[in-house]
C-alpha cells in the first residue's frame, strides 16, 4: 500500500466529529439566542404592565380625588376618611373598560392638621402580578364645591324671573360690595346640565347680562349659568347639622319681622337658624347681619335685607313674589354680599335684589374643631411612587 492511500486511511474519520461538534456549537447558540429573547420579552414584558400598575395607581389616586371633591371637604377627617368606605365603592376596582387593569385606594389624615390636610395612598395592579403604589398628598383649597353667587342644590329646578332690576354677579366682592381681585365664580351654579339649561330658558333677553360671572358672554349673549356639580340636598342637610352643632348657633323662631333686627355683625359674626315654617321680613322690617343664616322654611323679603356671609335656604327661593310655602321670595331690597344656597326645586328672581359673590365672607365664622363650614376641594400638594 502505498503512502499516500494510508494518509488518507488515517483521516477518514475526521468529517464526522467535525461535524458533530459544529451542529452542537449551533444548537447551544440557537439555545442562547431563544432563552436570551424569552428573558428580554420577558423584561420587555414586566417593564410594559409595571407601567401600566402606575398608571392603574395614578387613576385610582385620581378617582379618589373625584370621590372626595363630589360634595366638597369641610374637615378632611370626619367627611372624607371616617366616610371612605361608602365614598369609594367598590375598593378595589377595575379600570372602566379594562377589566385586566384595577386599583384600591386609602386615605389618611395629617395627624398635625386633620381638618385640612391628608394622603392618598393607592395601588395598582397589571397582568404579570405587576403591582405599583403611588401617595398623594392633598389639602382643602381655597375654592369651595359648587360655589357661586347662586347655588341650586337641585337635581331639577322650576325658574322664573321678573323685571330687570335684580342682579347676581359671581365677581368677586368685599363685604362692602365693592369688586376685588380673586375667584371669579359663576353667577348661579348649578348640579346638572338640565338645571343649567331650565335657568338659562328662563331668563329674557333683557335679564340675561343681570347674571354676570365665570362664562359671561355679552356677544353671543350668554348668562354666567354654569354646571360645576358640588353638594345634593343630603350633603346640605349633612352639612347643616353640622353647623348646628357649634355651640355658638342663635335660634331665632319669629315669623314675622317688623322694625329693625340684626343677625350678628362682621365685627361678631354669628350663627343664626330662623326656625319658623315661614319667615316674613315685613315693608316696615330692616333686618342686617354677617356670619351664616340657616332657614328653614321659606323666606319671604317684603322691607329691607343687608346680609353679609352665606345664606343657606331649605326650601324654595323666590326673589320677586309672592311666596308660598316653603319659598324664598324678596321684594323689597335685599342685598347679599357672599352666597345663597337653597335646595328646593323652584327659584323665582326679580326685584331690586343684589347677590354679589364675596370670597372672605364665606370665612367669617371658623368650626371649633377646624376646618371650615363652606365644603371646599381637595387640591394636590405632592406625588410620590412608594417603592
Amino acid at each position: 500500500m502505498t503512502a499516500g492511500v494510508r494518509a488518507r486511511t488515517q483521516d477518514s474519520g475526521f468529517v464526522l466529529p467535525s461535524t458533530l461538534m459544529l451542529l452542537l456549537l449551533l444548537v447551544t447558540m440557537g439555545a442562547a439566542a431563544a432563552l436570551y429573547t424569552s428573558l428580554e420579552f420577558r423584561s420587555t414584558n414586566h417593564l410594559q404592565t409595571g407601567n401600566q400598575a402606575l398608571f392603574a395607581a395614578e387613576a385610582g389616586a385620581l378617582r379618589a380625588l373625584n370621590a372626595m371633591n363630589q360634595s366638597g371637604v369641610t374637615h378632611f377627617a370626619n367627611d372624607i376618611v371616617a366616610r371612605w368606605s361608602t365614598l369609594l365603592a367598590p375598593n378595589p376596582q377595575a379600570l372602566a373598560g379594562y377589566p385586566q387593569f384595577t386599583f384600591s385606594a386609602a386615605v389618611q389624615a395629617d395627624p398635625t392638621n386633620p381638618a385640612d390636610r391628608g394622603w392618598i395612598t393607592a395601588t395598582g395592579w397589571a397582568p404579570y402580578n405587576a403591582k405599583r403604589t403611588v401617595r398623594i398628598g392633598v389639602r382643602r383649597g381655597p375654592i369651595g364645591r359648587g360655589i357661586g353667587a347662586v347655588y341650586l342644590a337641585a337635581d331639577s329646578v322650576s325658574p322664573s324671573f321678573s323685571g330687570n332690576a335684580f342682579e347676581i354677579d359671581g365677581n368677586n366682592h368685599d363685604p362692602y360690595g365693592n369688586l376685588v381681585a380673586g375667584t371669579v365664580a359663576p353667577g348661579i351654579a348649578t348640579r346638572n346640565d338640565n338645571v343649567t339649561g331650565a335657568v338659562k330658558n328662563a331668563l329674557n333677553t333683557q335679564q340675561k347680562d343681570n347674571v354676570r360671572g365665570a362664562e359671561l358672554s355679552l356677544d353671543p349673549l350668554n348668562p354666567s349659568v354654569v354646571t360645576t356639580g358640588g353638594p345634593d340636598w343630603s350633603d346640605i342637610n349633612r352639612i347643616i347639622n353640622k353647623i348646628l352643632t357649634d355651640p355658638r348657633v342663635v335660634n331665632n323662631n319669629t315669623s314675622r319681622i317688623n322694625g329693625n333686627v340684626t343677625f350678628g355683625t362682621l365685627q361678631n359674626p354669628q350663627i343664626t337658624r330662623l326656625t319658623a315654617s315661614d319667615v316674613t321680613i315685613h315693608a316696615n322690617g330692616n333686618a342686617s347681619g354677617a356670619g351664616i343664616l340657616i332657614v328653614d322654611g321659606s323666606l319671604t323679603i317684603n322691607g329691607n335685607l343687608n346680609f353679609v356671609g352665606w345664606v343657606i335656604v331649605r326650601g324654595s327661593t323666590v326673589i320677586s313674589g309672592p311666596s308660598s310655602d316653603n319659598e324664598t321670595a324678596v321684594l323689597g331690597n335685599a342685598s347679599l354680599m357672599g352666597s345663597l344656597w337653597t335646595t328646593h326645586m323652584v327659584i323665582r328672581v326679580g326685584g331690586s335684589a343684589i347677590i354679589d359673590f364675596c370670597e372672605s365672607c364665606l370665612n367669617l365664622i371658623v368650626p371649633p374643631s377646624g376646618g371650615g363650614y363652606m365644603p371646599k376641594a381637595m387640591m394636590v400638594t405632592s406625588w410620590q411612587e412608594v417603592l
